[in-house]
Order: structure tokens, then sequence, then C-alpha cells
């Protein structure tokens, strides 16, 4: 295909959001997806350490034709980087993947300040490894933030999966492939697990990881045909598309998607500004939130993206470059992208347009007037969305606005009727509980607003880390 454009400047900055790399067995329920706990492994760290490097040659190598303008390098410029993870789900297998990433991108180096100083004796010391660059990763939890996990935990998206599982088409579909569903459970490759296609994501992992480590069971696998593996594929891709996409952009099935953009968009506008601050903002992720952007900025509509229905591999990364348009009256987006570093580094990006669109570059304003309608902007909306009423912060809302309500019509005067005016020790019991019920509001919403914490948290470094609100802080977390 070809990757021409008539945009011949160079990146201002990027947002590059990429999978993590390979891992050990990962269970997830079929319909909450509540997951088990899983590891990186070795390869995982190795496929994500040659992604870094492949973005470093890309947008930090100042010979490339696609390096971003005055990206420092070879010393990493901290202020000029934004790294945030998701911390839930796959939990430190998702973190690693990212401390990995950023080795490739910046390796250890001896030039510039940053990695040597000298003492008072005169002593020069070094850096660790020669070198090493340290960067703040940034981890997410979703009982705090949904941005990264926007299914976990919302009723509508559990009813919404639920409902898939019980559609015609889902169950068509499980009729046409139950003889292959029956010979696989008979096989023993999959020892007891229920096969059923409800099931196909956690069948698939379990073959995947297996086929992967373990060569008496990749000998096994074989010995069923050479089609089993690829069917099991094809059908936990159709099983996970189905879960996490939907036929309308506001809908709940994309909401993997809608919470994580806004991160994406902030990140962007970001960069689109005459002297951007944060260069490369970096997001490590699960496979979930791809299948609901590909659906969003609808890339299979230009017949050129391949398997837009399908799970992203392991390491697989996309990037949003943004540059000046050619007029300099404004900004235009590309979207480019890498399934896998199954290849190492043979390939760089690929090219796709969104929207339909013939060229792969596309004005910025316009690509997120098309999505803003489906972002999902902070938790309350999400609260919402979700039809989530009861426990965890959803509930804390719920009350705050109880309480602002109770406020407000206390406010309206203390006298009930003409006859009937309250008693100065009536009013200063109203007093109190209207105190009360406006603190504990107050207190909910500065819990949620991130100006106060419960427990210990993460310190986070003052890098511009997308608020709840869409904008940028300049201030510490």
């Amino acid at each position: 295909m070809s990757t021409s454009t008539t945009n011949t400047n160079k990146p201002l900055g990027v947002v590059i959001f990429a999978r993590h790399g390979d891992r050990q067995g990962f269970y997830q329920s079929p319909s909450t997806y509540t997951a088990t706990a899983t590891q990186i492994t070795p390869l995982g760290e190795a496929q994500e350490y040659q992604l870094g490097d492949l973005m470093r040659r890309t947008y930090a190598d100042p010979t490339s034709e696609w390096a971003v303008t005055n990206l420092s390098y070879p010393a990493m410029a901290p202020s000029q980087l934004n790294s945030t993870v998701d911390g839930g789900g796959e939990g430190g297998v998702i973190y690693d993947s990212a401390v990995a990433f950023w080795q490739g991108f910046y390796p250890p180096t001896t030039l510039g300040n940053a990695s040597s100083t000298t003492l008072a004796n005169g002593t020069t010391i070094t850096s660790p490894l020669n070198g090493y660059q340290y960067l703040q990763i940034n981890a997410v939890q979703p009982t705090d933030d949904v941005d990264f996990e926007g299914y976990s935990n919302c009723n509508a998206w559990t009813t919404h999966t639920n409902n898939f599982y019980a559609s015609p088409a889902f169950l068509a579909k499980q009729a046409e492939y139950q003889s292959f569903l029956t010979m696989l459970a008979n096989s023993g490759v999959v020892g007891g697990r229920n096969v059923t296609l409800s099931n196909m994501w956690n069948i698939f992992d379990f073959i995947n990881v297996k086929n992967i480590h373990n060569a008496t069971f990749a000998a096994l696998l074989n010995s069923t045909g050479e089609s089993t593996f690829p069917i099991v594929r094809d059908l936990a891709n159709y099983h996970e598309y189905g879960a996490f996409t939907d036929v309308n952009a506001t809908g709940i099935g994309n909401v993997a998607a809608r919470t994580f953009l806004s991160r994406i968009i902030p990140a962007l506008q970001a960069i689109a500004v005459p002297s951007p601050t944060v260069k490369v903002a970096h997001f490590q992720i699960a496979y979930k939130p791809f299948l609901g952007l590909f659906n969003l900025t609808n890339v299979a509509a230009s017949g050129q993206f391949p398997n837009p229905d399908g799970i992203v591999d392991y390491a697989s990364v996309a990037a949003y470059e943004v540059r000046h348009n050619m007029a300099g009256t404004g900004y235009d987006i590309r979207f480019g992208f890498k399934n896998g570093t199954t290849d190492g580094e043979a390939t760089n990006l690929t090219y796709y347009p969104m929207f339909g669109e013939s060229s792969i570059d596309m004005d910025l304003n316009t690509f997120i007037t098309n999505l803003q309608p489906s972002v999902i902007a902070n938790n309350q909306d999400w609260c919402n969305a979700c039809n989530n009423t009861v426990g965890g912060f959803c509930q804390l809302y719920i009350e705050a606005a109880a309480g602002v309500a109770a406020l407000n019509s206390s406010s309206n005067g203390a006298t009930v009727g003409s006859h009937d005016k309250v008693s100065p020790v009536g009013a200063g019991f109203i007093g109190a509980a209207v105190t009360a019920v406006l603190g504990a509001a107050l207190f909910a919403f500065l819990v949620f607003s991130g100006l106060i914490t419960l427990g210990k948290k993460r310190r986070v470094r003052n890098d511009g880390v997308p608020l709840r609100d869409g904008s940028f802080s300049s201030s510490k977390l």
C-alpha cells in the first residue's frame, strides 16, 4: 500500500500506545472480565525492548524522516516525555513492559550531564549500567480512574456482553463451530477447561501461552491439525470484537476505547500548540482499547488495514503523529500501526487512513470533532454511562449530589409556613445537619478531584499527566 502524503513536515510530537509483551497465563471471567494475576516473561521484556528501539529509530534519531522536532537525543529530557500505564488487570506485566520499552527508546548513554557528575573531591560518577536513563512511569489503578479499563465493574458493559452471548448471531456462530469445539474438548489440548464460545478468550490465551513456551504442548497441538490454532484465534477475535466494540459510536460496547480517549485527545491537544512541552506521550495498555479505537476511527473503511476486528499481538503499537499542515494554518494527524514484533525490527510503522478518508493525513480538529461525542470524560460520566449507583466512587458521587440538593433545599429558608417558624434551637439542629451533609459532599468532591487521597497513592512527577477534565496539570498530583 502507498504511504505517500502531501504533508512533508516533521512531527511536532507523537502519542504512542502499545500493548504489553509476552506473559504467563491469564484468566478473565467471561462475563465481568475480572482477572487473575500474571507475570511478564523474558520474551515479553525482549519484545518491548525491540519495540522501544524501533520507536527510538523512528522518532528520536535525528536522521529519521519521522524524527520528532527538537526531541532530546541520545540523552532524554524527562520534561518532554509522559509515560502512563494501566495498573489494573495484568498489572505488573504492563508496567514492566513500559520499563523495557523505555530501555529500548533511551538506552544507556554517557553523553550529557544527566548520566555523570563530578564530586567536590574531583571524582566523576557515572549512572549505573554505563549511564542508564531513568524515567518516571505513572501507573493508573482502575479503582481510582477508569481511563484504561472502562469496562471493569461497569454494569452496563456486563449487560452488553451477556446480551452478546445470547444474541442470535452468537448462538449461530456457536452452533456452526460446535463440532470443532467438541473435538477440541476431547483432544487433551485444553485439559478440563470449559470449551464454549463464551469462554473462547480463555481457551485461546491458554493455548497461545502454552504453544509459545512448551514444546511438548506445541507438538500435541500440531497433532490435532494445522488449522486448529488459527480457528481458535478466529473465534477469540470474534468473541473479543463483540465484547469490546459496538455498532453505535456512543454504545457501551466501546467503553474501553471511550474512556481511553480522555487520555488520547488531551495528549494530542498538548502537542498541537506553538511550543509543545511534552513531545512523546506514551501509554502502555492491554489489547482491549485497540479494538474500540479501530472501530471508532473506522480504519476498516479504506480496505487497507489488516484484521481490524482482531486481537493485536503482544508488543503491538499504534502512533498518532501530529504535524503542522502544509498551509501552516493548523495541524494534521497521522495514524501508524505495527502488529507485534514477530518480524523483529524488519518493518517500520505502516500508515492508514481513518474515517474513510483517502489520505493518511487528516485535520486534527476534524479527528477530535469526530470522536468527541464518544468520549467518557471523567469518572462521574462513567458512572452514568455504566448505570453504576452502588459502591465505590459512584455511590459517593450520588451521596455528594444528594448533599448538595439538601443544602439547596434548606437554603430556601427556615420558615415552613407563615405560622410555622422554626425555633432558634431547631434552626441550630438544621444548621448542624446541613453542615455535616455539605462537609460530606465537599469531602467526596475533593477525593475524586484528586485534591486529597485516601491511603497510600503512588507519587507522580510534574509531567503534564492528563487530568479527568481533559486538561493538563501544572502541579503535582
